[in-house]
């Protein structure tokens, strides 16, 4: 049975109110966009919230954060017996060694976890994710040409050699490994991973956990591998794993070890676009966020705003506030209850009324391959919005200035880092943002994605044109000009 994470407010273990407060309101003004949030301190969370339509229970895409979870894998599988750091990668793929240079016989299993195995590029999951023929074989066609162990280069493609090898030596996947071991003892939810061709868990990325997922993996490793007095993972691998033990130089100030990176006071474990759970060893404190931030602002600003004030603060653990002692405490309570990203668009008054309620269009051929689009006025004020393409047919529901919430198939690799779910969760909005405009903003709850479409009637035809808040790749698609 899972064990729930005991709560209690923030002063009841030395944090004021305000300094979160502080650190939210620091967050908005620089446009980093938390979905979720959760902090814990001497194991208990202090604070969660969620910017609606984002929620505790919906998982989110972690993007590399998920390298933490293929560096526990190995972890057990080292604790095993079963592999060693010093161990030469080709030990596990003999098959290459006839064509292997001095580089890549010298490449070892330390070299790969830190990101330090001497290719020529990095490979990126958006680049292996359409890939349909072998991940294995696509890795070691990137040439090794420098020494290992030398250049920090960051590389997903080594996190799925690691899961391939853990694969090859435990018989089960990474995924059955770590809810096996790990995850069932430690709560946390039945999470996917992406698999590649060969049947291996992604490696450096693929999982969706949730924010509570993501808080309990980072007190696993504050309390170094224990969870309720049960060593789970080896002590000397979390020192390992956290720079402790054979400490690597830094990078541009910052020390990556075993995908926890180090600056300041801050030990992270981060995914594309924001994803974080940081600990913060000499506070017992850890936070995790799920979030649409390409800068990784809010570590930052954590540092800032509550960790450094924390710190000037002297000793704070001491300075423990009984309950609704703090002035700001419910000003917190119910800024974490308010929070939402569901703008109030509104339409402006003046605006086109299409005569039709129903239209249909054939798009001329466009690089997307869309071969109908389709809008639909209903009754009950709603906006259906049609695609078809190579995939299918795909249709959004949004409110005309109110949002509603859904799910959809709708075609979106190009614009989501090369993630395409058979069937997403979405909450869409519709509203006339100019007397000829229509426009839509289509928001993921599962990942960090959000799209706008807008839909212009010209004087012979509607113009679509669709772009993402960020992205790895393009940022928008070429325009869809419909023939009225």
């Amino acid at each position: 049975m899972k064990t729930e994470l005991k709560r209690c407010p923030p002063a009841a273990q030395g944090v004021p109110a305000e300094y979160i407060i502080n650190f939210l309101n620091a967050c908005e003004k620089a446009d980093s966009e938390i979905h979720g949030i959760m902090i814990a301190r001497n194991g208990q969370v202090i604070f969660e919230a969620y910017n609606a339509p984002y929620a505790a229970d919906i998982p989110h895409i972690m993007h590399s954060f998920t390298k933490t979870l293929t560096n526990t894998a190995v972890a057990l599988a080292w604790s095993d017996g079963l592999l060693k750091l010093e161990d030469p990668l080709l030990k596990y793929f003999p098959e290459y060694e006839a064509n292997a240079n001095e580089y890549l016989r010298a490449c070892t299993i330390r070299d790969m976890i830190t990101m330090r195995n001497g290719q020529q590029r990095g490979i990126g999951g958006n680049e292996w994710r359409p890939l349909k023929t072998s991940w294995k074989d696509a890795y070691f066609q990137v040439s090794f040409d420098k020494e290992p162990g030398k250049t920090y280069m960051y590389s997903s493609g080594n996190s799925y050699i690691l899961s391939y090898i853990v694969q090859k030596l435990e018989k089960k996947t990474c995924r059955e490994l770590v809810q096996e071991r790990i995850g069932k003892k430690i709560g946390l939810t039945d999470f996917p991973w992406m698999l590649s061709p060969e049947g291996v868990c992604s490696g450096g990325n693929g999982v969706s956990l949730t924010a509570e997922d993501m808080l309990r993996i980072g007190l696993l490793y504050l309390n170094k591998g224990r969870w309720d007095g049960e060593q789970l993972i080896s002590e000397e691998w979390v020192d390992y794993a956290l720079g402790y033990r054979d400490p690597l130089p830094p990078v541009d100030g910052l020390q990556y070890n075993f995908h926890w990176d180090h600056r300041e006071d801050i030990w992270a474990a981060r995914g594309m676009f924001g994803q974080t759970c940081g600990l913060i060893p000499s506070l017992n404190m850890a936070f995790a966020i799920t979030a649409a931030d390409k800068d990784y602002t809010a570590m930052r600003l954590f540092q800032q705003e509550v960790v450094d004030r924390m710190k000037a603060d002297g000793e704070p653990q001491t300075k423990t506030m009984t309950a609704g002692a703090d002035p700001f405490e419910d000003i917190l309570l119910q800024k974490g209850l308010r929070m939402t990203l569901k703008g109030k668009n509104v339409s402006v008054k003046h605006h086109f009324e299409p005569k039709q309620r129903d239209l249909v269009f054939r798009p001329e051929d466009n690089p997307d391959k869309i071969t109908c689009v389709e809008l639909h006025f209903t009754e009950d004020g709603e906006l259906i919005y049609v695609m078809e393409d190579e995939r299918g047919r795909h249709e959004v529901r949004a409110g005309l200035d109110r949002w509603v919430d859904g799910t959809t198939t709708m075609t979106g690799a190009y614009l989501h880092h090369q993630y395409e779910q058979p069937i997403s969760r979405i909450s869409a909005i519709a509203y006339w943002s100019g007397e000829n405009t229509l426009m839509m903003e289509w928001r993921f709850p599962e990942m960090a994605f959000f799209d706008h479409v807008s839909v212009t009637w010209a004087e012979e035809e509607l113009q679509v044109d669709r772009w993402v808040n960020m992205n790895s790749q393009d940022l928008s698609r070429p325009t869809l000009h419909l023939k009225i």
